[in-house]
């Protein structure tokens, strides 16, 4: 079975003490209860019924938890399952099923399958974000990928395809979209060369209006996760190429600061709505002891940072990785969003940990 660390997965989401409820210190214990999946790809936190939903890949499945860990629901039939997305009414998560070439939808309050859309045969969908009154999704497969939309307004749905030109990513994207910006879609590849992209899809397609990639990024390595800040103006994205997180801006996607970290190997992000920037690391590059930090807007000092008694998995890390843990932020309906990862499983320590010295610089 998986252990998932409650605090990580819900330090944004409650203003856990832990994480961002004093000042700068040494990071304090955390708890964790052990789940019923051999995988994970990713979290998404309901705050209206104070659930926790969490994709299990493996296991083809969703499970759901309250706020302690139990299990109160698990959704199955999901081949692959893999990115989540919450409704603005939190009435429901929507689920990506590339094993099926489906997006599910699963009603938040009874816990059970409310719909099935079919992407297309061979689409594999696997990220996704509501953006312009639309669910999209970043579909395809290692050396293929572009952006598709689900249109549910009417009274049929609607499946776009091909969104992007082909050739433009390399793999289904990461997506991501905030409150702020309705019309706002960011999108980031994880395979070859670092690429980001902006979109406006106000129009009902995706039209693209900031571009970095290839040789002209900024630095030659995959995003491993990405989040816009609340008012959709940045983007924070995490890479493995360095120990920093870096922020574009939206309008150019040009750089404009770096979060700093101790620690390279950077693998998740996720912005609360009030600004804050949780960065997680995975075990490698932690010495064996994952990590979260937690920066005010701007600055360069984490304000807290967590570090974790998981010894043997990371955080948001990647398929073919070890980890289950993720950084979430709330929602206006008063629920979270959140970034995580594929992985195997072992359950991790539930006892208090005192916080590791930073290792020696690199």
């Amino acid at each position: 079975m998986r252990s998932i660390s409650a605090v990580t997965a819900l330090a944004v989401t409650l203003g856990s003490v832990a994480l961002i409820g004093s000042a700068a210190g040494a990071a304090v214990a955390d708890s964790s209860a052990a789940l019923p999946i051999t995988s994970s790809a990713d979290i998404i936190v309901d705050g209206v019924h104070q659930r926790v939903f969490i994709s299990d890949p493996s296991g083809g499945k969703v499970v759901a938890t309250d706020y302690n860990g139990t299990v109160i629901g698990t959704i199955t039939s999901l081949p692959q399952a893999d990115g989540l997305e919450l409704s603005a009414d939190s009435a429901t998560v929507y689920v990506a099923v590339p094993g099926a070439d489906e997006i599910v939808a699963i009603d938040t309050a009874t816990l059970t399958e409310a719909g099935r859309y079919a992407t297309g045969d061979g689409t594999d969908p696997q990220h996704l974000a509501l953006a312009g009154g639309k669910l999209w999704f970043g579909y395809g497969s290692v050396g293929h990928g572009n952006i598709g939309s689900l249109d549910l307004s009417g009274g049929q749905p609607q499946v776009s395809l091909a969104q992007e030109a082909e050739g433009t990513w390399k793999d289904a994207p990461l997506l991501d979209s905030a409150p702020g910006a309705p019309d706002t879609l960011a999108a980031g590849s994880r395979q070859y060369y670092f690429t980001l992209g902006i979109y406006d899809v106000s129009s009902g397609t995706a039209s693209r209006t900031a571009f970095l990639g290839g040789q002209d990024a900024a630095i030659g390595n995959t995003a491993e996760d990405l989040a816009l800040t609340p008012d959709g103006t940045e983007l924070v994205v995490a890479t493995t190429a360095g120990d920093f997180q870096q922020v574009f801006r939206t309008s150019d996607l040009s750089e404009t600061i770096r979060y700093p970290s101790s620690y390279w190997e950077q693998r998740s992000v996720d912005v609360a709505p009030d600004g804050l920037v949780a960065g997680g690391t995975d075990t490698y590059a932690s010495f064996n002891r994952p990590h979260v930090s937690i920066y005010k807007p701007g600055s360069t000092t984490p304000r807290r940072t967590a570090n974790f008694a998981d010894y043997q998995n990371g955080i948001a890390q990647r398929p073919c990785s070890t980890t289950a843990t993720s950084l979430s932020r709330p929602t206006a309906a008063g629920s979270s969003r959140s970034h995580t990862t594929s992985s195997t499983s072992t359950a991790c320590a539930s006892s208090p940990t005192p916080a590791r010295p930073s290792p020696p610089s690199r």
